[in-house]
């Protein structure tokens, strides 16, 4: 945050750059919205929740280069809130006793005027960014139609400031709402609408998601792929459409990253973490949706690492442990002392890179070497 001036140090935000994923969807209706924005007008996004409508929102405002009021909307919001109010008073009392013989006494009391966003985003040419504006009552939101469209800012009478005040010609406003969404938001009156440019933001694609999850939480892409799948199919095994993924699979890959948590099926941890963020995102009652989640683990487990099928002896093609390379090497003698070990212990104990302890394991389980159970690895008696 920065202070523009006195009156705004609380108000005015600064959007800090180099935050913003860009692919070419995200590019595209950043284009087209910033083309409205740059003609005057403001524009009003669209979409479920988890689409990335407020970051774009914010991105949209860095873009312009002006410093940003943000406000979110609230049933409890009344016009003070968007326009000021008064609050307290100024005395003032003049003593003039120059001529000893004439004593004049002056007392004045006047309430002050303060400022709230609107008004402040409209008198200095701010972008004002409106998040969830559809919560607000829509009487609330009718001091906004003279403001985007006549230009002028209608302000209630006081004795110290203009009844109107002129808009200035770089304040821009950026709308954001949720369709789905049916508790605690109002319909909005076409008035108001015909004054925006809407977009619709629908789910994110695939190579979005991975963008976002790879940036954002410093995840391998394979496993941000990876997790981007599983939740999308998840959520429409569960008929979740109508939310978006998006922030389910941050949180999965930002605790992942964080606590160096393997994101493969047959990861315990990593179950319990699907567990814990998608099975409250269903209305299915919980038994199913966790059904549904297993099998789709289970599914992901079959095909992350080649299985193979136990029998009474090795292969007669297995080739010795001097033959193996150094990481199969250390996975083998490793075995050797401890019979069986889960991928997470076998990777962490030994110290090596989870790319390099997948592409070992995968190479001893083709040389039929090692064997499979459950979660474990073991070698082949």
């Amino acid at each position: 945050m920065t202070v523009a001036e006195p009156q705004t140090r609380r108000s005015v935000l600064r959007v800090r750059p180099g935050q913003f994923v860009v692919t070419p969807s995200i590019h595209q209706i950043t284009t087209r919205a910033l083309r409205y924005l740059h003609s005057g007008f403001s524009i009003h996004l669209r979409g479920p929740a988890g689409t990335g409508k407020t970051t774009l929102a914010m991105h949209l405002a860095n873009c312009l280069a002006r410093p940003v009021m943000l406000i979110f909307g609230d049933d409890d919001f009344t016009s003070s809130d968007l326009i000021g109010s008064q609050s307290g008073y100024t005395h003032k009392k003049l003593m003039d006793n120059y001529i000893h013989s004439v004593l004049k006494v002056e007392d004045e009391l006047k309430h002050n005027w303060v400022d709230s966003r609107l008004t402040m985003a409209c008198r200095e040419g701010f972008t004002l960014v409106y998040d969830e504006f559809n919560r607000s009552r829509p009487e609330v939101n009718n001091v906004l139609l003279s403001a985007l469209e006549e230009k002028i800012l209608t302000l209630p009478p006081t004795s110290n400031q203009p009844d109107y005040l002129q808009v200035h010609s770089q304040f821009r406003a950026i709308f954001t709402s949720n369709p789905e969404e049916y508790c605690g938001v109002h319909a909005t009156q076409d008035a108001l609408m015909d004054r925006l440019v809407t977009i619709n933001m629908p789910e994110p694609d695939e190579l979005t998601q991975t963008e976002i999850l790879a940036q954002k939480t410093g995840i391998r892409r394979e496993d941000a792929l990876f997790i981007v799948n599983l939740v999308k199919t998840f959520r429409l095994k569960t008929t979740a459409e109508k939310t978006s993924g998006l922030r389910s699979c941050l949180m999965i890959a930002k605790v992942c990253a964080e606590h160096e948590i393997v994101a493969t099926p047959n990861h315990a941890d990593f179950r319990d973490i699907c567990a814990d963020v998608l099975l409250s995102r269903t209305n299915l009652p919980i038994d199913q949706s966790t059904t549904i989640l297993w099998e789709i683990l289970n599914e992901n487990s079959t095909e992350s690492l080649p299985v193979v099928e136990e029998t009474d002896s090795p292969n007669a093609s297995a080739l010795p442990p001097d033959a193996l390379k150094e990481h199969e090497q250390k996975i083998y003698h490793y075995l050797q002392q401890t019979h069986k070990a889960s991928f997470h212990e076998i990777y962490k104990t030994l110290n090596l890179k989870q790319n390099q302890a997948e592409k070992a394991i995968r190479s001893l389980l083709q040389k039929k070497l090692l064997k499979q159970q459950d979660q474990f690895y073991i070698l082949f008696e």
